[in-house]
This record gives C-alpha cells, structure tokens and sequence, in this order.
C-alpha cells in the first residue's frame, strides 16, 4: 500500500467484501487517529483531505478493483 504508509494519521488499513445477491464489490476500509467530526474541536480538514487522498491513490494503485473506500476512527 504505497501512499498508506506514508501518512502518519493512518493507523492500519485493510479490505472487505459486500456481497448483495451475485453482485460483490471490494472496499479500503482505512483507520485512522484523526477526528472526523468537522464539529468537535479538534477537526482539521486539510488532515483530513490528506488521509482521504492517501486513500485515492493506494485505490488508484491497486492491482485489484476497490470500489469504495470506507474511513473509520480508530477504536
């Protein structure tokens, strides 16, 4: 994963599957430490580009077709 790595607010990344019927389509799930709420304090949306453009680019990149990219607070 070339871009996630690279970008410190991005704890851990993987992929899920979403199966509806025979139709299936393959989603980045990317976890990340940053708030995501743009109305508590502490949201930065220029960190929050950056992790969704780290994301694009390991979507970009892939040998496999990602249709989605899910962002997920860390737990």
């Amino acid at each position: 994963m070339a871009d996630l790595p690279n970008n410190p607010h991005i704890l851990r990344s993987w992929h899920e599957w979403e199966i509806d019927g025979r139709e299936r389509r393959l989603i980045l799930v990317v976890e990340t430490d940053i708030e995501m709420r743009p109305e508590m304090d502490g949201f930065d949306a220029r960190l929050m580009d950056e992790v969704r453009e780290a994301a694009i680019g390991e979507m970009r990149d892939s040998p496999n077709a990602i249709h989605l990219i899910r962002i997920v607070p860390a737990q």
